[in-house]
């Protein structure tokens, strides 16, 4: 009997440090996340706030075959709202599971921050940044729009993407009945209006740097060279600063340069006030004709007439141009005193660091000037290098974070740089770092 009992303690004692390794649950509101699928600056009430959604992986079983281990597991999201001037996490909620849960953010309105769920009864809906809490309700959306009572898409959580986004020329959400109609969302009054084209959204799966950017509508950047690379204007070349593995820094949020950055539209604005000085002074010569019936005053007047039709038409195409939804999709970062940033690395080794340096082209583009270069300490170039270890005990110790993710967002004169499940926010104007957290 004795002995009996002994084998039955060791199965159940087996089956308990089995569970304890292979259902290892992380809390989902205070342990570290393993992901963040998109962050965004939005300010309310006069304050400034960094709001992430964050994953949480659940591992719940592993398997290892022909000596590649495979962990599998599942996702839970949470919603953390960062005070951007200390750091400090002010709110922080659960969504859930993906199929549940999901919040698929659209964009964001004075105030407000526009998300979709696949909870039905919460759907389309605002947040105040900084309490998270729900400040419109679909209900108030579908009272002031009746047609869209039962009427939005009920897709899978890949395909919100399809049917809710956000036009960065107007700065409005955007939803699709279930007929596939557009409509742009006012996020004051909430009534519905049908427009023309496809739904535009905010990707922030897009890569974060890039040996190439624009500086204006007419000019571009380069870094150029392997594996210090330099910079190069137009045709000009800076061989006197290079930077080991450069690339120019991206934000994750796409914005509307009109508004931040509207030096990107110098030279269309160029242009639109040569042709509008030229047909004042056409129609100037044309007033000077007045009436007068000679043949030849007639004919000039009439190559006149011609000549201000032609450039009122370039007007009005160069004004399109500034005004075109494609053209508002704009991820350089840049400084409140247009300064550009590139991330590069401290040496060629396994374990460089990440830094971040301030370049100034000068308004003439004539000259750089390297403004400052900050070092971002525990944060690697290569993450996989640094922290290659065993899967298994790594994985269920500290769920499976993804530490390739980077994610970039400004606003005025700080910038916060996501990497390695790490947000540090460096001041723009002098290259310190303000602060530092583990997401």
């Amino acid at each position: 009997m004795k002995k009996s009992l002994h084998y039955i303690l060791v199965i159940i004692i087996s089956g308990i440090s089995c569970s304890g390794c292979f259902f290892f649950k992380k809390d989902l509101m205070t342990d570290p996340a393993d992901d963040v699928e998109e962050a965004v600056i939005v300010s309310a009430g006069g304050e400034n706030f960094l709001v992430m959604k964050e994953a949480i992986f659940q591992a719940t079983s592993k398997s290892s075959k022909q000596g590649i281990t495979t962990t599998t597991g599942y996702s839970e999201y949470r919603m953390s709202s960062y005070n951007l001037n200390t750091g400090e996490l002010v709110k922080r909620i659960g969504l859930g599971e993906r199929e549940e849960g999901y919040q698929y953010y659209m964009g964001s309105t004075k105030g407000k921050l526009w998300y979709v769920s696949m909870d039905e009864k919460t759907g389309i809906h605002a947040r105040n940044p900084k309490t998270l809490e729900i400040v419109v309700t679909q209900d108030e959306i579908v009272k002031a729009n009746t047609f869209l009572k039962d009427n939005f898409p009920k897709v899978k959580w890949y395909e919100l993407r399809r049917y809710y986004g956000y036009d960065i020329a107007t700065g409005v959400p955007l939803v699709s009945d279930n007929s596939g109609v557009i409509y742009e969302i006012n996020p004051e009054t909430y009534k519905a209006e049908r427009v023309e084209g496809s739904i535009s959204n905010l990707s922030y799966e897009e890569n974060t740097e890039s040996t190439s950017i624009s500086v204006d509508d007419k000019t571009n950047a380069t870094l150029t060279g392997d594996p210090r690379k330099y910079i190069k204007i137009g045709i000009k070349e800076f061989q006197d600063l290079d930077f080991l593995n450069g690339n120019f820094l991206l934000s994750s949020s796409p914005y509307n340069p009109g508004i931040i950055y509207p030096e990107y539209y110098g030279p269309v604005y160029t242009q639109i006030e040569l042709k509008q000085n030229k047909i004042d002074s056409l129609k100037k010569l044309l007033e000077n004709y007045g009436e007068k019936e000679d043949r030849n005053i007639k004919h000039k007047a009439s190559y006149l007439e011609g000549q201000i039709r032609y450039e009122n038409g370039e007007l009005e195409r160069l004004n399109k141009k500034i005004d075109r939804t494609e053209n508002k999709r704009f991820n350089t970062v840049v400084s409140p005193d247009r300064g550009f940033f590139i991330i590069h690395n401290t040496s060629a080794s396994d374990t460089a660091k990440i830094m971040i340096s301030k370049v100034n082209f000068g308004k003439t583009r004539t000259d750089i000037k390297l403004e400052w270069t900050t070092v971002l300490d525990n944060i690697f170039a290569d993450p996989q290098k640094v922290f290659e270890k065993g899967g298994f005990e790594y994985v269920f110790s500290k769920g499976s974070p993804d530490l390739s993710i980077k994610r970039v967002v400004f606003s005025g004169d700080k910038l916060v740089f996501i990497s390695m499940l790490k947000a540090v926010c460096i001041n723009m104007t002098d290259g310190k770092i303000l602060w530092k957290i583990d997401v």
